[in-house]
């Protein structure tokens, strides 16, 4: 049985919802169709509201990528291949993932992987140099930092 409230929702009231829940923070259009569906709107419904949301811009795959891209680079310290996995779970285009992930400084991508070692080495109470190597490479992998990456920052660290 389905709840009054979200039977009473219109077109234009979740056009208006889902502009305001653009505005406040970028979106892509997953989360939004997802949204929408929680209100009980049907899919052909949410995917009329999000063209309307594209064509005026509240909605911009390629914004939210780059934003994406910065955001979690910037606070979570994440790799690319975490930020692209995470991209593609929302069902971002991959030329935008492509395009986004090459705005990366390269520079300070590597400070940042160089940061979470050092600041990992200096917690990690392993005396054994195999287990302590597994356990970092393990650490910055999860982060989503590619392999050849985390080696060079092991020579360039003595690790």
């Amino acid at each position: 049985m389905a709840d009054t409230k979200q039977q009473e929702f219109t077109l234009e009231q979740a056009l208006q919802y889902a502009q305001k829940y653009c505005a406040s923070l970028e979106r892509c259009s997953k989360d939004v169709r997802c949204k929408l569906r929680e209100k009980g709107l049907e899919e052909e419904q949410a995917k009329k509201i999000i063209a309307k949301l594209i064509k005026t811009g509240y909605i911009s795959e390629q914004r939210y990528a780059e934003l994406y891209v910065k955001s979690k680079i910037h606070q979570n310290h994440w790799g690319r291949i975490k930020i692209k996995n995470m991209l593609t779970s929302k069902h971002i285009p991959k030329n935008y993932i492509q395009k986004a992930l090459q705005t990366i400084d390269e520079t300070e991508y590597k400070e940042i992987l160089e940061m979470l070692l050092l600041r990992k080495v200096s917690n990690m109470t392993t005396k054994d140099d195999y287990q302590r190597k597994y356990q970092l490479k393990y650490y910055l992998s999860s982060h989503g930092f590619e392999d050849e990456l985390i080696e060079e920052a092991f020579k360039k660290n003595n690790i």
